[in-house]
């Protein structure tokens, strides 16, 4: 016989999230007792406890970790049951995480045509770079990540998507963006302005610039795109971003994109899901719309 109910599971897989019981029951929607009864129940059932008292906190401990993933697959199989006579082709509710490239400037149109289909779907979406969104798809805190660096983690399928390009970009003014102005000498000494350490970006502008150049001047990091851009707008520095952010500022004439045959500067985005993941009909429609969406433009 049966004694473990899906709201026991349901109360362990918010509270391993959320770190406390009171978030985990709000995040349930049932009151703090109702949550820590139900926790208790369960830990009882199994004869042994799944989390570690650390002050206020709690955390999963060697029994609670090898068993979230299933929790978590059981409470996903069992939304998908009950959505699946909501709305036409079943409900779905994604969370997402992506670097800051694909979160700004991709997964926008391709989401827009992903609910176009479902117009009951909900998603949610957390951009940060590329390390924050390796933790997320390791703790199960979203279902499916972009990434713009590679991911190597054994926990981890990481599977190819698409390819992107990247472009050095100056000011107008600055003496790179003058014809025959972007020698390798001087590519070297001039002041770079940069992501963040833990950037998808970063990472392949260190491989790629550090390996062709021999190696560059940092005077800034800075942790977005945007604030890149205005920077070298400004004349602050250079930088080495992707192509597809730099398309407004090039046609509005405030940066130019330097030419430079001479350099590879080629990368390529991966799509990254947890092996133990349950993998939901939602998750795996998202994926073939973004392969399907990514094949289309290459051809283009």
């Amino acid at each position: 016989m049966l004694r473990t109910s899906l709201r026991q599971i349901e109360v362990f897989v918010a509270t391993a999230q959320k770190g406390n019981v009171t978030q985990a029951a709000a995040l349930v929607g049932i009151t703090q007792s109702a949550a820590s009864m139900a926790l208790a129940e369960f830990e009882n059932q199994l004869a042994t406890r799944l989390f570690d008292r650390i002050g206020k906190r709690l955390a999963l401990n060697e029994d609670g970790r090898a068993l979230y993933p299933k929790a978590v697959e059981m409470v996903e199989r069992a939304r998908e049951m009950e959505g699946l006579f909501r709305q036409p082709g079943g409900a779905v509710d994604l969370r997402l995480g992506a670097s800051s490239t694909i979160g700004n400037y991709l997964l926008p149109q391709i989401l827009g045509s992903f609910r176009a289909n479902r117009p009951g779907c909900r998603i949610e979406l957390e951009v940060g770079n590329t390390q924050q969104v390796i933790n997320a798809i390791l703790h199960f805190e979203i279902d499916v990540g972009f990434v713009e660096g590679p991911c190597l983690h054994p926990d981890i399928e990481a599977g190819f998507w698409r390819p992107d390009e990247l472009a050095i970009c100056a000011a107008p003014g600055h003496p790179i963006a003058q014809p025959g102005g972007a020698g390798i000498e001087v590519l070297r000494a001039a002041d770079w302005i940069l992501r963040e350490r833990g950037s998808g970006t970063r990472e392949v502008v260190d491989q790629m610039l550090m390996s062709q150049l021999g190696g560059i001047r940092v005077m800034m990091e800075l942790g977005g795109t945007e604030a890149i851009k205005r920077a070298v707008e400004s004349g602050m520095g250079i930088s080495c971003l992707p192509k597809i952010a730099l398309v407004g500022a090039v046609e509005r004439g405030n940066l130019v994109s330097i030419p430079t045959p001479y350099l590879q500067l080629t990368r390529a985005f991966h799509i990254l899901v947890h092996k133990d993941k349950y993998r939901t009909g939602g998750m795996s429609s998202l994926i073939r719309l973004c392969q399907s969406m990514a094949a289309q433009n290459s051809t283009m």
